[in-house]
């Protein structure tokens, strides 16, 4: 067996758990035939990939991994083409622990050896997520009565009152409202360092939410676009390791919880669909429509 550790990154409502959900019901379902990797030999308890499947295939919403929740998650694969296993082993990490992982710089001891045996990353951003990394320069063109005024001739005198230049009063920083990018950018860099020293032969950028990423001409010029700094970050470390960036919908659409069930939404037109795994949308690098399996399949070196 060829065994691949995989580990999984993203904030709070960054589709990791969905990715996991659609695909365990991909491969156990068997509905579509074409996919890079189909499901090995299992033996163990996997009633939380069960449920959280079964929630999905009924097009609920799937609940997002809270954070005193520690759920390890292994799903064995293989390649009909080259007769190999992989192993995909890895911890749903909640959101809520890599924000703090960025606040505290003090890293769980659970996930430490994930970190280190890393040989490739899931790295999940979602199109859901607004934009926040104005610059300045945005700013000044979005509002431009609200810049401060040019300074003086004069320096201003030490003790003087300057508080009142320009308008609006300084909002104190919270580390919460850094922009997610740099935060993700931030957590690679160190997570790279001694003593962690993770080394990814390969990353794959999963962009969730994929059908609601409207204007986007392929994955890649949306992260070049909504996360410039993350996108420069992994083109500038191409002689590390090598990315690839895929758009994927896990759900196929809006979905609502069980618990708000007349919310506005697409279950029903989703639910028409008789094989759940085909509302499934695979964007990048040649992968099948529904093919979810594609990205670890490149990450574990099957796929090239």
């Amino acid at each position: 067996m060829s065994d691949r550790e995989i580990m999984v990154l993203g904030f709070q409502a960054s589709g990791k758990t969905t990715f996991a959900a659609a695909l365990w019901h991909l491969v156990d379902s068997r509905e579509i035939s074409d996919t890079a990797l189909v499901k090995g030999r299992h033996n163990g308890d996997f009633q939380y990939l069960e449920k959280i499947s079964a929630v999905w295939a009924e097009g609920w919403a799937v609940d997002r991994t809270r954070s005193q929740e520690w759920l390890p998650i292994t799903i064995n694969l293989r390649s009909l083409v080259s007769e190999t296993d992989v192993r995909l082993s890895f911890v749903d990490i909640a959101g809520e622990t890599v924000e703090r992982i960025f606040a505290t710089r003090e890293v769980d001891g659970r996930v430490d050896p994930l970190i280190r045996e890393a040989s490739g990353l899931l790295l999940f951003v979602s199109a859901l997520r607004p934009i926040d990394d104005d610059s300045i320069v945005d700013m000044f063109l979005a509002y431009p009565d609200e810049a401060p005024p040019e300074p003086a001739d004069d320096p201003v005198e030490a003790g003087s009152d300057a508080s009142s230049a320009g308008s609006g009063e300084a909002v104190p920083f919270k580390v919460e409202m850094t922009p997610q990018q740099v935060q993700l950018v931030d957590l690679l860099d160190s997570f790279a360092d001694d003593p962690l020293a993770m080394r990814p032969a390969r990353i794959a950028v999963i962009i969730s939410a994929w059908d609601r990423a409207h204007g986007a001409s392929t994955p890649e010029a949306w992260l070049e676009d909504h996360m410039p700094l993350l996108f420069q970050y992994l083109a500038t470390h191409s002689d590390e390791f090598q990315t690839r960036i895929y758009g994927v919908s896990a759900q196929g659409g809006h979905v609502p919880s069980k618990e708000n069930h007349t919310e506005q939404s697409d279950r029903a037109e989703m639910l028409k669909q008789l094989e759940a795994s085909r509302r499934i949308k695979v964007v990048g690098h040649g992968a099948g429509d529904h093919d979810l399996t594609h990205p670890i399949a490149w990450l574990s070196g099957v796929e090239n």
